[in-house]
C-alpha cells in the first residue's frame, strides 16, 4: 500500500509530471478523433458508391454470349429481384467544334469527378436499369430542376438524335441545357477480310436529354448514359444482342457473397464454360474494391503517423520520470533502509509511470469521444471564429462531418496507450532500484 501511496504523493507534489500525462492524453485524443472521422467518412462514401451501384454484377462477358439465356438463367434463382443488361464504353463528349483540354484522363479525382471530357458512357435500358439501381431517384432528385429531369422520357430520341444523361454537375459546370447538342468521340475495333483487327474512330452526335445526380459524386462526374440501342447502333452494328455487363439486385444483402457465389455457378453452366470461366459475378464492394482499398489505405497510413504523436509523448514521460529518479535519491536511500527491496523501489516509480498513462487514456479517450460525436458543431464553430473549414462537406457531397466511434479501436488504442506507458516506465523504475542505499543517503 505504500508503494502506491508514495507514487502518487510523488506524482502531486511534481507538476511537471503533467507534461507526461498531456502528451499521453493528446495522442490519445488525436487517434480516437482522427481514426472516428475517417471510419465515419468510409462508411459514408460506402453507402454512396453502394446506392450508385447493383448489388452484384457479371462482367467480363465473352462476344459469344447468349444475354437472353443467361438474363433468364439468373432470374430464375430465388435471391434475385432484378436483373437489367448493359453496354460499357468510353469516349469524348464535347460540343461540336470544341477541341479537348490539356487535362489527365480520369483517376485525377476518382472521389468527386473531374473537368476531363474523357468519360464512361453506359448503354441502358432504362426500364430495367430502374429495377436494379436508383435509377428512377437519380433523375426526380431534388437538386435537379424540372426541366432537366428525364424520369417519364428517360433516353428517347429527340429532335432525331439520340439522347445522353449528364451528371448534374458536370452538366452546370458547362452550361448545358436540354437539347444542347454534343458529340461523342470513340473507337471501335473492326476486322478486315483479311482477319486484322484494327481500331477505328467512331463519332455520332447526342442531345442532352436531361440529368442525374447520385450520392456518389465520382460517378456523376465520369459517366454518362445513353441508351442501349445507341451504342449498340453506331459501336457493334455486327452484334445485334451484345452485352458487356449484367447488373442485379437481391432481396438480402446479408447473402451477397452466398448469392454471388451461386450466381457464378450459374454463369459457368449458361456458359458453358466450366473448366474456365470467362465471366465473374462481383459484389459491389468487388467491383469498387480499388477505390474503396485507396480510402482505407489513407486511413491506415494516418494511424501510423499518428501512433508517432504517441512516441513522442512516451519520451516525453520517460523524461520527466527519469528526472524524478534523479531528484528522490535520497527517499530511495530512506526507502531502502527502513527495509525496502529492490522490487519495491521499482513499483514504486512503475506505478508513478502507470498512474500518468491511465489518467492519460482517461482523459484522452473522453475528449475524443466527445469531440468525435461533436465534430460537426466543432467545425462549424471554428469555421464560424476562424473563417478556416477544415473539412470542406460540399466537396465530398456530405451533409456533416460523418464520425464513427469503434469500440473495438478504443480498446486498441488504450491498449498501445498502456503498453507504452508501460515500458517507457520501466527504464526509470529499474535504475531507481539499482541504486546502492548507502550512496544514495550521502547523496542526500
Amino acid at each position: 500500500m505504500y508503494r502506491l501511496f508514495l507514487a502518487i504523493r510523488y506524482l502531486v507534489t511534481r507538476p511537471i509530471n503533467l507534461l507526461g500525462m498531456a502528451g499521453i492524453t493528446i495522442s490519445v485524443w488525436a487517434l480516437v478523433v482522427v481514426v472516428s472521422l475517417f471510419t465515419g467518412f468510409i462508411n459514408v462514401i460506402e453507402h454512396h458508391v453502394h446506392q450508385a451501384s447493383a448489388d452484384l454484377v457479371v462482367v467480363n462477358l465473352p462476344p459469344w454470349a447468349n444475354s437472353r439465356k443467361l438474363v433468364a438463367a439468373l432470374e430464375a434463382d430465388p435471391q434475385v429481384a432484378g436483373v437489367t443488361t448493359r453496354l460499357l464504353h468510353h469516349g469524348l463528349l464535347l460540343r461540336p467544334g470544341h477541341r479537348p483540354p490539356p487535362t489527365p484522363l480520369p483517376g485525377r479525382s476518382a472521389l468527386h469527378g473531374g473537368d476531363q471530357p474523357f468519360l464512361f458512357v453506359q448503354g441502358i435500358d432504362p426500364r430495367s436499369e430502374a429495377k436494379v439501381t436508383g435509377f428512377d431517384d437519380w433523375l426526380i432528385h431534388a437538386d435537379i430542376p424540372k426541366e432537366l429531369r428525364a424520369m417519364d422520357q428517360a433516353l428517347l430520341p429527340r429532335d432525331g438524335l439520340p439522347t445522353v444523361l449528364v451528371g448534374l454537375q458536370r452538366l452546370t459546370r458547362e452550361g448545358l441545357r436540354v437539347g444542347d447538342r454534343l458529340v461523342l468521340t470513340t473507337a471501335r475495333i473492326e476486322t478486315d477480310p483479311q482477319g486484322r483487327r484494327s481500331p477505328r474512330k467512331v463519332q455520332f452526335d447526342l442531345v442532352v436529354g436531361g440529368a442525374f445526380k447520385t450520392a456518389h459524386s465520382g460517378f456523376d462526374g465520369n459517366t454518362v448514359f445513353v441508351a442501349a440501342d445507341t451504342l449498340r447502333q453506331n459501336l457493334f452494328p455486327d452484334t445485334p444482342d451484345a452485352v458487356q455487363e449484367v447488373a442485379l439486385r437481391v432481396h438480402d444483402q446479408q447473402q451477397l457473397e452466398a448469392t454471388a457465389g451461386r450466381l457464378q455457378r450459374t454463369v459457368n453452366r449458361v456458359l458453358e464454360r466450366d473448366q474456365y470461366a470467362w465471366a465473374s459475378v462481383l459484389t459491389w464492394r468487388e467491383k469498387n474494391s480499388g477505390f474503396l482499398e485507396s480510402v482505407q489505405h489513407q486511413r491506415a497510413l494516418m494511424q501510423v503517423v499518428l501512433v508517432v504523436i504517441m512516441v513522442v509523448a512516451a519520451f516525453l514521460m520517460l523524461a520527466t520520470l527519469s528526472m524524478m529518479v534523479t531528484e528522490k535519491v535520497s527517499d530511495i536511500g530512506i526507502l531502502c533502509a527502513m527495509g525496502g527491496t529492490p522490487l519495491g523501489v521499482t513499483t514504486v516509480f512503475l506505478a508513478c509511470g502507470l498512474v500518468i498513462t491511465a489518467c492519460g487514456i482517461v482523459a484522452g479517450t473522453l475528449l475524443g469521444i466527445v469531440t468525435g460525436i461533436y465534430l460537426e458543431e466543432v467545425r462549424q464553430a471554428l469555421r464560424w471564429t476562424t473563417g478556416i473549414d477544415l473539412f470542406p462537406i460540399d466537396v465530398y457531397n456530405l451533409e456533416r462531418v460523418p464520425s464513427a466511434i469503434d469500440p473495438m479501436w478504443l480498446l486498441q488504442v488504450a491498449g498501445m496507450a498502456m503498453a507504452t506507458g508501460l515500458l517507457v516506465s520501466v527504464l526509470p523504475a529499474w535504475r531507481a532500484s539499482r541504486h546502492d542505499p548507502l550512496v544514495s543517503l550521502r547523496a542526500g
